[in-house]
């Protein structure tokens, strides 16, 4: 095997398809705490940037590791995923995470002691409990009912926004951190659906993942609370930002701007929302295995996701090149 066939592996393995939502969610994050766009350069940024990316594919890393048994069950694409485990070997794997591990704490000690604060070093140590612990037993959060919740949303969303926000404003301004939870709630909902459509194989297997546990009519509807939830904090964030904000200059003035940002944020969102809604009616109007089959032809989940955060991402691009031209 070459190179290209091992680097093929690493990146099925570590589900790389997903840059075309964190792609986005980056830019989001810059756009809400940078004041210009010689920030870019920063290199500082770039370190935070590539601890991200690391610990993200470090999670995901450790998924395919210890699901390879259950993964080779599912009747859609992560069944290709234990094959790459194999190609990688177990060892490998295994100094694959560690590796990644230790880069990332090694690059957030520097940014730490570049801006004279621990919160970075902080963070990426609760991100990585986190998501470790989300997939790795005895701690296993992912099937542990609202351990699920609170792991996912943590390491995957808050925590590392956050950490990337903290590096580009140098502090956690409340406005954009509401925006930040607003938002992790939305695509906490949106995970769901990746959730739903695995649950004939989950349940098989015995892997009690929320629609397991809860069932799949309940687990949808909790979704979508979720993604309620979500919307009323973004918003919520999004006004204090435009309106409340003591260091804005719109005040009141920012209540037009507010109504342009609502529509473009709830367009990126349509297309997760909706198909969510419809896997919902699927649970209503379907025998459930019948339903699980529709939801796998309808469900994409990584577009759901890059479509959700990109509406967000266009809306403080409004606002950040709004503010650097005002």
């Amino acid at each position: 095997m070459g190179p290209g066939a091992y680097l093929g592996a690493y990146l099925k393995t570590s589900r790389s398809e997903y840059l075309l939502a964190e792609i986005p969610g980056l830019l989001t994050i810059f756009f809400m705490g940078a004041t210009s766009l010689n920030q870019l350069f920063s290199p500082l940024i770039w370190e935070g940037v590539a601890v991200f990316i690391l610990l993200y594919f470090m999670g995901f890393i450790i998924n395919a590791y210890t699901d390879q048994e259950i993964d080779r069950n599912y009747t859609i694409f992560k069944n290709k995923i234990p094959d790459a485990v194999a190609l990688i070997g177990l060892r490998n794997m295994r100094l694959l995470i560690a590796g990644q591990i230790a880069a990332a704490f090694l690059i957030s000690a520097h940014i730490s002691y570049a801006m004279g604060s621990l919160l970075p070093l902080a963070l990426v140590a609760v991100g990585t409990f986190f998501g470790v612990g989300y997939s790795l037993p005895p701690l296993h959060f992912k099937v542990r009912g609202w351990l699920h919740a609170v792991s996912l949303i943590l390491s995957a969303f808050l925590v590392p926004a956050v950490f990337l926000l903290f590096i580009v404003a140098g502090t956690i301004a409340p406005a954009p951190l509401t925006i930040i939870i607003g938002f992790s709630l939305l695509h906490y909902g949106i995970a769901f659906a990746n959730q739903a459509i695995d649950y004939l194989e989950d349940r098989a297997g015995g892997v009690r993942s929320p629609p397991v546990r809860w069932g799949m009519e309940k687990s949808l509807v909790i979704a979508l609370v979720f993604i309620l939830a979500g919307m009323v904090v973004c918003f919520s964030g999004v006004y204090w930002f435009l309106v409340l904000d003591g260091s804005s200059v719109l005040g009141l003035a920012g209540l037009p701007l507010l109504l342009v940002l609502v529509p473009v944020i709830l367009a990126g969102y349509y297309i997760p929302v909706s198909g969510l809604y419809r896997m919902y009616r699927a649970t209503l109007t379907r025998p459930l295995e019948e339903a699980v089959r529709y939801m796998k032809d309808i469900c994409r989940y990584n577009v759901w996701q890059a479509s959700g955060i990109t509406g967000l991402m266009f809306a403080t691009a409004i606002l950040f090149f709004g503010a650097m031209i005002g």
